[in-house]
């Protein structure tokens, strides 16, 4: 296990994609850190700030941006496989189809969310540096806001997962999800213009949209509306798990 995590890590060292990965993180936050503002990509409503809410809990109610960012290293640690035909090298000469799948789930998601929490702990500490108090939370009101993300990126890297394991094709693999998220928002959208389904599209389709859960599980919420979240989280998560292991070992090779 541990040669093959070292394998992976090697691999990702070399990559020019995760390169760009990481120069992309360290340019907004540093963006943030400088201008004393929060910013990103939001899809859903704008985001709402109630309260003496200081600049870095701001900037991880804009943790959208990790949405189209995790889709770097799940490209590098899987989908580049199936582009380079590698992964059946792997599976006749030392692994079945169940270890190579599972493994390869377990790496890619925990490298993601140990990325996502180092990221932004980083982030507060360069702007406590930087900006002071007067510009930072406190760290256990920081870590709680972005704790409460880390369900709704575990669900996210999950369903990458599952995709890529599902298409086995870059091209397919990024334009699905990037445009998926849009799409979502641009339907919903329209759904609440009209009279019939304005009250659907409000209720569930808006409100539990990927931009607005980071923001609100971040910014805050009420209990009902986190439970909700995470439930839809865990969902996402177990049956992108299931769905990614049937439909690599089901399928023929």
């Amino acid at each position: 296990m541990i040669r093959t995590i070292r394998a992976e890590l090697y691999r990702l060292s070399k990559s020019k994609g995760m390169l760009i990965f990481f120069l992309l993180i360290i340019a907004i936050f540093a963006l943030t850190v400088v201008y004393r503002n929060d910013g990103g990509i939001s899809l859903g409503a704008p985001l709402d700030y109630t309260g003496n809410i200081k600049v870095d809990i701001r900037q991880v109610g804009r943790n959208f941006n990790f949405y189209f960012l995790m889709i770097i290293p799940v490209f590098c640690v899987i989908v580049s496989e199936f582009n380079e035909k590698t992964w059946k090298n792997t599976i006749s000469s030392s692994t079945s189809r169940a270890r190579f799948y599972i493994h390869k789930f377990v790496f890619t998601l925990g490298f993601s969310i140990i990325v996502f929490l180092a990221a932004n702990a980083l982030f507060y500490l360069a702007n406590r540096l930087v900006n002071g108090s007067e510009y930072s939370s406190s760290f256990g009101d920081f870590m709680k806001a972005l704790g409460n993300q880390v369900p709704l990126m575990t669900a996210l890297v999950s369903l990458f997962i599952f995709l890529s394991f599902l298409f086995r094709k870059g091209a397919l693999f990024n334009a699905v999800t990037i445009v998926t998220p849009i799409l979502y928002t641009t339907v919903s959208l329209i759904l609440f213009e009209i009279e019939k389904t304005n009250k659907f599209a409000a209720k569930w389709l808006l409100e539990y949209e990927i931009s607005t859960m980071f923001s609100k599980l971040a910014l805050g919420c009420s209990n009902d509306y986190r439970n909700a979240a995470f439930l839809i989280c865990l969902g996402v998560t177990v049956c992108s798990f299931v769905l990614g292991y049937l439909s690599f070992t089901k399928r023929e090779i």
